[in-house]
């Protein structure tokens, strides 16, 4: 009989140690306080328009979102053409007392030739996540770039790094106008989607619905005032 109870005792202090690796592994990863603006500004980041402050089984690490307009000259033509420079970089360290350094960079130039430019990030969708739970976080960075004279797709790109892995989304926005057939909603997944755990598909497919309508989803045009005082 003791020799059971020693057994019993095992097994239920085995599975305790389980269940708290289980919680330590899901607690590896959470989102930290915003790093101070002068902290930001001596990473030499340029119009930041949002950063995620985090932790994860890597360390600490820090998503910063920036957009640069400028000007360009254009090969062959000598053209002064107008530039966005669109920067996602992760930044990461091992302790609070070393310094941010680049992991990696998304870097997307759109020029555009004295036509309407529209380029910039998908911010609200734009984030860090733990979705599997596996205690390293997935970084997911949504854009668009417009260059034209009227009512055209945009293009789409949305990217998510966990680790060493790269998924990916391209295609262009859907324009519904009034009374006419939609145009764009195409979109290509790469390759390493197509085997990413189902959590993750889901994830990015979830971000796709929410942005490949935006913008141009509305392009009945304005609403007609008078009729509105008409009606009063």
């Amino acid at each position: 009989m003791p020799v059971t109870h020693r057994w019993l005792n095992l097994s239920l202090a085995l599975g305790s140690l389980a269940l708290v690796a289980a919680c330590e592994q899901k607690k590896s990863f959470e989102i930290l306080a915003p790093l101070p603006v002068d902290q930001l500004q001596a990473l030499d980041v340029q119009s930041p328009l949002k950063s995620v402050h985090f932790r994860d089984r890597e360390g600490e690490g820090l998503l910063v979102l920036s957009r640069l307009d400028g000007q360009a000259v254009e090969p062959g033509s000598e053209q002064e053409v107008d530039k966005v420079v669109l920067k996602a970089t992760l930044y990461g360290r091992d302790n609070d007392r070393e310094a941010f350094k680049p992991r990696w960079q998304i870097d997307q130039q759109t020029t555009c030739p004295g036509l309407d430019l529209d380029v910039d990030f998908y911010t609200d969708v734009s984030d860090v996540t733990d979705l599997d739970n596996n205690g390293v976080a997935e970084v997911t960075v949504a854009s668009h770039a417009f260059c034209g004279g009227g009512i055209d797709p945009h293009d789409i790109t949305i990217e998510m790094h966990q680790g060493q892995a790269v998924y990916g989304i391209h295609g262009q926005s859907l324009i519904s106008p009034a009374g006419e057939e939609p145009i764009g909603g195409e979109r290509e997944d790469s390759a390493s989607l197509k085997d990413a755990p189902p959590v993750l598909r889901e994830h990015l497919d979830a971000v796709w619905q929410q942005v490949y309508k935006r913008p141009w989803s509305d392009a009945s045009g304005p609403v007609d005032d008078d009729s509105d005082d008409e009606s009063e």
